[in-house]
């Protein structure tokens, strides 16, 4: 999974601003800042709904706001349960970013506003209402500012194409359609082999969509390049932005040492137990038992992101020239910070068993920082034991399932799934003090 292989990357990175060992996670729970923002996304909301009414029939207005209402419900939710977080200095500097984009480029929105997701993965999207939001994690993966500015201008293009709206109302014309209502009847005439045809229908409407997906993806490449390179930032960032999401996708991880398990829990009232670490032979598992029925990368959402770099240098040759970098102390710092709040999103969203790979991951390369990670393994472990106890430990921490997930994580939950209760407490213990 994309989730775990980005976190097993970790050891490719360090944290090299100064920050003190005692570093405090960001404080989410201010309900003042919540409320605004929640009335704030109200207001775009009424805005993007009026726009909608104005622009569209009552065929297809009332569908899309009807769904968008029913989104926004959600979202809000989301706002007032913690999941984004409103620090004057992240989100200041975002809009600096904005700013310098919409110097040069008149048709960048003005009512834009921009949230930070608790979020640990490398990815950022925007809403029809005018709401972006970026993911805490691009500040950690991506290299530089001017490298966070071109998912920032793609995210832009993809919003000055109405492109959400457009894929909303495009559906809507394909599920009224009479061609859709013909194929339900046929489907209900079969006696046999009913679900089979139905699953072959659902293919090709899903790869006709998919289809529409990569065009605006191309699109959204193409106007956000051109957003971009009226900017003072290095032209060659935008395609070296698309290249680490392709360095992200491709790398092998390397994971966990088994060392660190000894280390870490080797314990003076607990000794190391290399039973704990016994697991499953998987050496004969056949894999094409669970093979997809669809091919993932054919209907991804995104086009492969080798195709979309090709495609940008062909159209514009200047995606090669490079010039000196903008170099931003801020983004450094925030880099920083999105660094330490990978385990407290994780924990904030009872990952637990997560929490504890990733603090693993970060002290199996990490000394500045060690007793912070030591300290969030106390956290997660009186998690974990509280689970074990009231026997819903699954809710916290995955089961074994070789299809999907690397050798060091398999490895990893195998060790938690065999320590004992009493194991597990002595381990919480000893680094909650």
């Amino acid at each position: 999974m994309k989730f775990f292989l980005l976190l097993s990357l970790s050891y490719l990175f360090s944290l090299t601003t100064a920050f003190s060992q005692q570093y405090k996670p960001i404080d989410t729970a201010d309900m003042t800042l919540r409320t605004e923002n929640v009335l704030r996304f109200e207001l775009k909301t009424k805005e993007y709904l009026s726009f909608v009414k104005e622009k569209y029939s009552s065929k297809y207005s009332t569908k899309i706001a009807d769904d968008f209402k029913g989104f926004s419900k959600d979202f809000v939710k989301e706002i007032n349960e913690g999941s984004f977080v409103f620090d004057k200095k992240i989100n200041g500097y975002v809009q600096d970013v904005l700013t310098k984009l919409r110097k040069n480029n008149q048709n960048i929105p003005d009512n834009i506003d921009i949230l930070i997701a608790k979020t640990n993965s490398l990815n950022a999207y925007c809403l029809p209402n005018n709401t972006f939001v970026l993911n805490m994690g691009l500040f950690y993966w991506l290299d530089n500012e001017e490298q966070l500015a071109a998912v920032l201008s793609h995210e832009l293009a993809h919003k000055i194409l109405e492109h959400s709206t457009e894929n909303k109302k495009k559906k809507i014309e394909q599920l009224s359609s009479k061609q859709t209502a013909k194929e339900l009847k046929t489907v209900e005439k079969i006696k046999y082999g009913k679900s089979d045809y139905a699953f072959e229908l659902f293919k090709q409407k899903l790869y006709t969509t998919q289809e529409e997906a990569r065009k605006h993806e191309f699109e959204a490449d193409s106007l956000g390049f051109v957003i971009f390179k009226k900017s003072s930032y290095s032209q060659s960032e935008f395609i070296n932005a698309l290249n680490l999401m392709v360095r992200y996708d491709t790398i092998k991880p390397k994971g966990l040492k088994i060392e660190i398990y000894r280390k870490m829990f080797d314990l003076p009232n607990q000794k190391f137990d290399e039973k704990w670490m016994l697991k499953e032979d998987f050496s004969s598992y056949n894999y094409n038992l669970f093979t997809e029925k669809i091919d993932k990368d054919s209907i991804s959402s995104h086009p492969e992101t080798v195709d979309r770099i090709a495609r940008l240098k062909k159209l514009f040759p200047e995606t090669e020239i490079k010039t000196d970098n903008v170099k931003s102390e801020s983004f450094d710092e925030i880099s920083t910070i999105a660094g330490l709040e990978i385990v407290p999103n994780l924990y904030n969203t009872e990952n637990y068993g997560s929490a504890i790979y990733a603090c693993l991951l970060f002290l199996q390369t990490e000394t500045k920082y060690e007793e912070y990670y030591k300290k969030w393994l106390g956290y997660c472990f009186s998690k974990i034991y509280d689970g074990r106890k009231n026997y819903k430990l699954n809710r916290y921490l995955e089961r074994i399932d070789p299809k999907e997930q690397s050798e060091s994580y398999q490895q990893y939950l195998s060790f938690v799934w065999n320590l004992r209760l009493n194991e597990i407490k002595e381990i919480a213990d000893f680094y909650s003090k």
